[in-house]
């Protein structure tokens, strides 16, 4: 077997976009573990392009799975040495994480962080929800405070069940936090959290299908969201903060995931992110740690799976990028009122 006869099978059974390159990633994370969610992880390619190039691999003999293991059997092992694969390698800086940033003087506020968000509501598949860890959530505050984004700023929250607008109101850095959601359940934790804590904290209950409020139109310096990952639905998320934006030099920070966005994707949303006036100033891959949601066995990818053993709540395996925006000129978004499900595309793998 070659990897383009391989990457050639994967697209006939997924109509996905898969390439000789994404073949070669997977035999790397099979190189490198056995387990299941970390060969996810490390492959770096669509989960659903995952689980059908293992189920190709097993028919041509090269992987086998024995109890919750994936493995290369010899074979596969043999064509990995003759295709000159070597294995994944996780290198990523252990001071950091890999995200490129420190907690610095925000350290003090995980403590705090972590009393306000106890109880707090669990993820919910209705929204395509998962949240991220704590030390993230304050990893994303640093972030935006070492650009120059948060200190003295105007900060828009676009879906928070990750908590960010708390834990920059705790910070005391930003001029105004406001946050904006669909899901009531977020919305009560966070006036409730805000109260207790004497934080100002301007909560809407909004679903971005419908276009901001004008009240909330070009008033904001810095935007947020981690978008649901569909194409329509990112670009939706993305259009709707940089309306939020007074104008150029305002900013936006995104999370965007490799487990259901091929390269193609990734493409297809700098793309119009250029032609709406903004250019990618920064990119942290894999900047983001998600807290595993309760739903992963009613997800789209479950079945698909080469052996099904559900992740501790605590071992991560899906992570995002954080990109930063900047507007360069006024931004040009028209998007009007969007119907219908805006979870769910071709790639889509979590909801």
């Amino acid at each position: 077997m070659d990897l383009g006869t391989l990457a050639g099978q994967v697209r006939q059974v997924t109509g996905l976009a898969a390439s000789m390159r994404d073949m070669e990633r997977i035999l790397a994370a099979l190189l490198a573990s056995e387990d299941i969610w970390r060969i996810v992880e490390l492959a770096g390619v669509p989960l659903l392009v995952v689980c059908a190039g293992l189920h190709c691999l097993a028919e041509a003999g090269w992987v086998e799975t024995t109890g919750s293991a994936v493995r290369l059997t010899q074979d596969g092992e043999e064509g990995c040495a003759r295709l000159r694969i070597a294995p994944a390698r996780a290198l990523a800086c252990p001071r950091c994480g890999g995200r490129g940033v420190e907690l610095g003087l925000l350290r003090e506020l995980e403590a705090e962080f972590h009393r306000l968000v106890a109880g707090r509501p669990e993820a919910s598949q209705e929204f395509d929800q998962g949240y991220v860890t704590e030390e993230t959530t304050i990893a994303r505050v640093a972030a935006m405070w070492a650009k120059g984004d948060l200190e003295g700023k105007d900060l828009l929250i676009l879906g928070d069940d990750d908590l960010v607008s708390l834990a920059a109101a705790l910070s005391g850095l930003p001029r105004r936090v406001a946050v904006l959601d669909a899901d009531t359940r977020i919305t009560s934790f966070i006036t409730a959290a805000a109260d207790r804590a004497g934080l100002s904290v301007a909560v809407h209950e909004h679903d971005l299908r419908r276009p901001l409020p004008s009240a909330l139109r070009s008033r904001f310096d810095t935007f947020l969201c981690d978008p649901t990952e569909s194409l329509q639905g990112f670009l939706l998320f993305a259009g709707r903060g940089l309306s939020a934006l007074r104008g150029p030099g305002g900013a936006g920070y995104l999370g965007l995931t490799h487990a259901e966005a091929s390269l193609a994707k990734w493409r297809a949303i700098q793309r119009q992110l250029l032609e709406w006036g903004t250019v990618i100033t920064d990119l942290h891959d894999r900047f983001h740690s998600y807290v595993n949601w309760p739903y992963v066995e009613m997800m789209r990818a479950w079945e698909r799976l080469p052996v099904r053993r559900a992740p501790g709540r605590l071992e991560p395996w899906y992570r995002s990028a954080l990109l930063r925006i900047e507007l360069v000129a006024e931004a040009e978004v028209e998007l009007g009122p969007v119907a219908g499900d805006i979870f769910i595309d071709h790639e889509a793998a979590t909801i």
